[in-house]
């Protein structure tokens, strides 16, 4: 890849119309849909040399002087490929030509997965998420920024699918998390429009090789699902985006009347849970008991709740089987008797 990175531009002035609109619309989805305070900012951007980051990063350098904006651009090294070395290398080239702050590690992914028992493509993700929260904690900064964008977010729609995701989880991952602090400004702009943003300005980006390595699930639905979807209907990532709105919506509506039904569940000292009374779930309707009882399985400590185990207690509790007894991955369980529904876990998991 030749090196154009210098060629960033700086300000709306520096860029045609099209690409100056497309930077104020993801200034709009940023400020009046994803809710962020981005006046004196900081920011770190999680940065890999591909498209997507790269546009992130212009994007970000145009916006930062509109809102006082710091940003910092952090790369990590997953140790899978010898290339990576010169990618760094040039990723704090075009950090120092645009006066920005540069932050980079060395992480030995495949060791990694290895010791954990777990494969690359998740190691390599959670090492780079704890990565970038090192650097935000270290800089002072508000957001992890991230550079998903619309097909990505068609892209895990179809996963969480495939996983037997429910609503409104399945529209696709969030605009913001948070607990992380991530933000994803560009998540509802199609690929195809920030190519075309970068080209308008002459720069150009690295191709990993692992985005088309077919071992990889992403990278299949990418290469053999999507396109199917776009061939039987143009405008199939103008409906994602779409969906992904209305899900916010509901959501959000969801949120509201789970942690007003929070408030009413009480602790149990033995054994350790939570008790949720008759009178509620009586009250509450079927989708909001399913979620109280997903909520309150959370909080009992990790391990995965399925969507069919979870009808199953629901279908129990409406039978009115008392006695019964339903267990969750990592030791934790719901009991149904006639006061109500009992969630807890067992003081040792699995025994």
């Amino acid at each position: 890849m030749k090196s154009v990175y210098p060629r960033v531009p700086a300000s709306l002035r520096d860029l045609t119309p099209e690409s100056a609109r497309l930077c104020l619309g993801i200034e709009r989805f940023c400020l009046e849909e994803l809710g962020l305070a981005l006046r004196d900012a900081g920011i770190v951007l999680g940065f890999s040399g591909g498209a997507d980051s790269l546009a992130l990063l212009s994007c970000l350098r145009v916006l930062s002087a509109r809102h006082g904006v710091r940003l910092t651009v952090a790369i990590l090294d997953h140790c899978l490929r010898p290339e990576a070395v010169d990618e760094v290398r040039r990723a704090g080239e075009l950090a120092a030509d645009l006066g920005l702050d540069f932050a980079t590690e060395r992480v030995d992914v495949g060791r990694l997965a290895a010791e954990c028992g777990i494969g690359h493509e998740e190691a390599g993700r959670n090492a780079r998420f704890a990565f970038l929260e090192r650097v935000r904690q270290a800089r002072s900064a508000r957001y992890i920024a991230l550079g998903h964008q619309l097909n990505d977010l068609a892209e895990d729609a179809l996963m969480r699918l495939m996983r037997g995701a429910v609503w409104p989880a399945l529209a696709g991952m969030e605009g913001v998390d948070w607990s992380r602090h991530l933000i994803r400004p560009l998540l509802l702009t199609p690929r195809a429009a920030l190519e075309a943003f970068l080209c308008s300005f002459g720069a150009s980006w690295i191709l990993d090789p692992l985005n088309t390595d077919a071992r990889y699930l992403r990278n299949r639905v990418r290469e053999r699902m999507v396109p199917l979807f776009l061939a039987e209907n143009p405008a199939f990532l103008e409906h994602v985006a779409r969906r992904w709105r209305i899900a916010r919506l509901d959501a959000g509506y969801l949120e509201e009347q789970l942690e007003a039904s929070l408030k009413l569940v009480t602790p149990c000292a033995s054994p350790q849970g939570r008790h949720i009374g008759k009178a509620l779930l009586c009250g509450l309707h079927p989708a909001l008991r399913l979620r109280l009882y997903k909520a309150l399985l959370d909080a009992a400590g990790p391990g995965q709740v399925r969507a069919g185990t979870l009808l199953e207690l629901e279908a129990a509790w409406r039978r009115g089987e008392g006695g019964k007894e339903l267990r969750f991955h990592g030791g934790k369980r719901a009991r149904i008797h006639q006061g109500g529904v009992l969630i807890y876990r067992e003081t040792e998991p699995g025994r």
